[in-house]
């Protein structure tokens, strides 16, 4: 199946594509992990605004399958940030290919190191790619938390 998706940049004709896809992730595969209130949290923050402002700051990438949009990621200064995969594609490669991808880009940009916050479901893929868990952080989510886990990774061949 990864054979015949392709990685490219995020173009701004793909933002309400995008945004659909991480709503779909978040309802499809944080609902049993997480409280409603913390799903809707994760869908403010990863809003139409925010990831059209991360993109244009950052560097974000699409997964295509066939022309649809399949995953996503961005780099954004020494953070990697919504890397979300169609559950109906999880568990193929495209994460690890879109997260080669950025840390590509940060290797190229000088980086020495990555951080970023990674969901209950995501910290075992997160370590998969040589991530290390710093500490577990609790947001308020109305009457519920939203637990997620800061993690880091030091990259090679910066001289870091």
């Amino acid at each position: 199946m990864t054979n015949s998706i392709q990685i490219r940049e995020f173009s701004r004709e793909d933002l309400d594509t995008v945004v659909s896809l991480i709503h779909h992730v978040v309802d499809v595969s944080y609902r049993d992990v997480y409280p409603a209130g913390a799903l809707n949290l994760y869908k403010e923050f990863h809003s139409r605004d925010n990831i059209l402002n991360d993109a244009e700051n950052g560097y974000c990438v699409v997964a295509e399958n066939g022309g649809r949009i399949v995953g996503t990621g961005t780099l954004l200064d020494d953070g990697i940030r919504r890397v979300y995969i169609d559950p109906s594609y999880q568990k193929s490669g495209i994460g690890k290919r879109i997260y080669r991808e950025l840390e590509n880009k940060a290797l190229q940009a000088g980086l020495s190191r990555l951080g970023l916050g990674a969901s209950i479901i995501a910290r075992e893929f997160w370590e998969s790619v040589g991530f290390v868990f710093k500490e577990e952080v609790d947001i308020p989510a109305g009457d519920e938390q939203l637990k997620f886990y800061m993690m880091n990774k030091l990259l090679s061949g910066t001289g870091g």
